[in-house]
């Protein structure tokens, strides 16, 4: 049997349609424009990252400068009354003072001079037994203090720092102290020199103090609550890569000054006058990043003003 096929004859293809050189060459345009926008993008993105952790690092060595300044400068005043010419806390340029009385729990003793019954006011010039040695009373028959200990003395009105050498019990009633001979102690008069001490008036308490300075060398921040042997802070270090450390006091009258004076004819600088400190700071970062800053360290500046509590109660009751 014979099959026929039938044959379907079909129209003529349609020609197949490519992509003509401008459309290739806009296209390739538009794909280069986005491809450079988002390589530009991400280097963008990615410099401010590093650029932010750069400024981050900056910024939290600040913010621990920020809560150590705060809670020293706090305890300014505690116990510790400031006068016009001898204040718990004072500035010098780079230099921060706090002085304060310590409460361990109840506050430290106030030890009076010893009264050798001599009818005269006051001892002979030096101290009560030697040119750095003076004896005072025992207080509940207890003596808390100690060689390395800075106390203020106080004769009437006057005020001096000591730095005790040697504490020596003497029987029951009364104790015997040695203190460095130095006419300055945490930037404040110290000794006796030529001071009288009163048989009435005169007496001893433990103080405390915190100082804060910049070390130009070390270009670090510097802080101190001890003093070695010569009188001079103990450091430890706050903050490296400080550039500049500046300490100013604020006073009622709305004044600021880089120190107190109470002797001249200024009324609005007087020590008992201090109701706050304005302190500025500029921190560097540790690392550099050849993408940020041109490679450069990052600086930046910060401040912090504090008045602690007790030197408005100060005011307030006076």
């Amino acid at each position: 049997m014979i099959q026929h096929r039938r044959i379907h004859h079909q129209g003529p293809r349609p020609a197949r349609r490519g992509f003509t050189l401008p459309e290739v060459l806009i296209a390739v345009t538009v794909g280069m424009i986005v491809l450079v926008s988002a390589v530009n993008f991400s280097v963008s993105s990615w410099t401010t990252r590093r650029g932010w952790t750069l400024r981050e690092t900056v910024d939290r060595d600040a913010r621990f400068v920020g809560l150590s300044l705060a809670r020293d400068v706090q305890e300014a005043g505690i116990a510790f009354t400031s006068t016009p010419v001898f204040a718990s806390v004072d500035a010098g340029g780079d230099t921060l003072s706090v002085l304060s009385v310590p409460f361990s729990p109840a506050e430290a003793p106030v030890y009076p001079i010893y009264d050798d019954g001599d009818p005269a006011p006051t001892y002979p010039p030096g101290g009560t037994c030697g040119a750095t040695c003076i004896e005072f009373q025992r207080v509940d028959g207890r003596v808390d203090l100690a060689a390395g200990d800075v106390v203020r003395l106080q004769v009437g009105s006057v005020r001096r720092l000591l730095l005790l050498t040697s504490v020596t019990p003497m029987g029951t009633t009364q104790f015997r102290v040695t203190f460095l001979p130095t006419g300055r102690l945490v930037n404040r008069p110290a000794g006796i020199d030529s001071l009288l001490l009163a048989r009435t008036g005169t007496s001893i308490q433990k103080t405390t103090f915190v100082m804060y300075w910049r070390d130009p060398a070390r270009r670090s921040l510097m802080r101190a609550d001890r003093l070695d042997a010569s009188g001079q802070p103990v450091p430890s270090m706050m903050a490296s890569e400080v550039e500049a450390f500046e300490a100013r006091l604020l006073f009622t009258a709305g004044t600021e000054h880089p120190s107190y004076h109470g002797l001249d004819a200024d009324t609005t600088n007087d020590g008992n006058d201090i109701i706050g400190v304005k302190i500025r700071t500029k921190l560097r970062s540790q690392r550099t990043d050849p993408a940020v800053s041109g490679g450069q360290p990052i600086s930046r500046w910060y401040e912090w003003q504090v008045a602690p509590r007790n030197l408005l109660y100060e005011k307030s009751r006076l």
